[in-house]
């Protein structure tokens, strides 16, 4: 695969990615946002949480600046707000704001309750709550990496555990039309004081949305098993899976059911578009995320401590052993020590064009 670095060429032949600096896909993808309609606070939170998956080889990185019109402000969008407020729950109406804002905001929410003013420099947490849940609905795309919020969460920490929804994409079985959104899951444990979280991140389908999407960018087929074409038969061609066919769920039946867990605990739970009581979740437009934050002191003492154990036995249990996250977190070591990252050249070509020009 060709690639080229910014400012230097290492290769006449056309690069499929080229290395860009981390800051630079940064707030050259920000100063891409604001030409699309967002503020500066709103457009610097959306090119972080891209630019922290791309980083670590997420495919719900950059590649959603694909098609900048769609990260445009939708008509009569208005900042997140929250509508229910408890102790210990809240529901937050994202007003048709992206599920990034949403998922962030619902995030820092459900740690402030279990957290309070103990969290922020001082009080006591004998009157707090030890779990704390908050639904977000009305976004109108997705969060993304949801292993950004679990993470941002433990490092509070706290247990944070996310849940999210999103239009019909994936289909339970073969030859069914889609049902599903991705709807992934993860979880952030802490595991003692400066010590990295442990974060576990999965769809429960059998490759993300922009899995699908990025195979497309760059041409490349999908890997067997992952998706349908539109006669129900497998397909690795990523555009026959966008037209009129499906995402497979991972795992068979196990997978399907899992599907299904978070379609009701991040869709209706959450009060965003439900299934049979809508046309379709596409044309709703109404993104749903639950999220649980868990004060673990709470329930045990020393639970970061007993986590790092855990963690270390499981790892020296087998000579091949990889937690989940491992590959993720020396990836983007690697690329932080080394100040860039690869970046598909259409998907960089676009961000470009858009910081410069705006949208056409």
């Amino acid at each position: 695969m060709a690639t080229r670095v910014i400012g230097r060429v290492l290769s006449t032949s056309p690069p499929a990615t080229v290395d860009v600096p981390i800051e630079m896909a940064r707030s050259t993808t920000a100063a891409a946002l604001r030409q699309t309609g967002w503020g500066d606070k709103e457009a610097a939170m959306q090119a972080d949480i891209m630019v922290s998956a791309e980083l670590c080889g997420n495919n719900q990185g950059l590649v959603k600046m694909f098609q900048p019109k769609l990260m445009a402000p939708a008509p009569g969008a208005a900042p997140p707000a929250v509508e229910r407020d408890a102790l210990a729950s809240a529901v937050i109406n994202a007003n048709q704001s992206p599920g990034m804002l949403a998922a962030l905001m619902a995030a820092d929410l459900a740690c402030d309750k279990v957290l309070g003013a103990a969290g922020r420099g001082g009080g006591s947490a004998a009157e707090l709550p030890a779990i704390a849940i908050v639904g977000a609905y009305n976004s109108s795309t997705s969060s993304g990496q949801l292993a950004y919020y679990a993470e941002h969460m433990a490092k509070r920490g706290v247990v944070g555990i996310c849940l999210a929804n999103s239009p019909e994409f994936v289909a339970a079985a073969g030859g069914a039309k889609p049902v599903f959104g991705t709807n992934p899951m993860a979880v952030g444990i802490p595991t003692g004081a400066g010590a990295p979280p442990f974060v576990f991140d999965m769809a429960t389908s059998a490759i993300a949305l922009f899995g699908v999407l990025t195979a497309k960018a760059k041409g490349e087929p999908l890997p067997p098993g992952v998706a349908y074409g539109k006669d129900g038969k497998w397909t690795t061609n990523a555009a026959e899976a966008l037209d009129g066919g499906a995402i497979a769920t991972f795992g068979g039946h196990k997978g399907a059911g899992l599907a299904l867990v978070i379609e009701l605990l991040a869709g209706a739970l959450s009060n965003a578009a439900v299934l049979g009581q809508c046309e379709s979740k596409k044309a709703a437009k109404s993104w749903g995320h639950t999220v649980i934050a868990i004060r673990h002191e709470a329930l045990v003492d020393g639970f970061g401590g007993k986590a790092a154990s855990v963690l270390a036995a499981v790892k020296a249990s087998g000579p091949s052993i990889r937690l989940p996250g491992e590959s993720s977190a020396r990836i983007a070591a690697q690329r932080r020590a080394a100040g860039t990252m690869p970046i598909p050249k259409t998907i960089w070509d676009v961000i470009e064009e858009t910081a410069r020009h705006g949208l056409k």
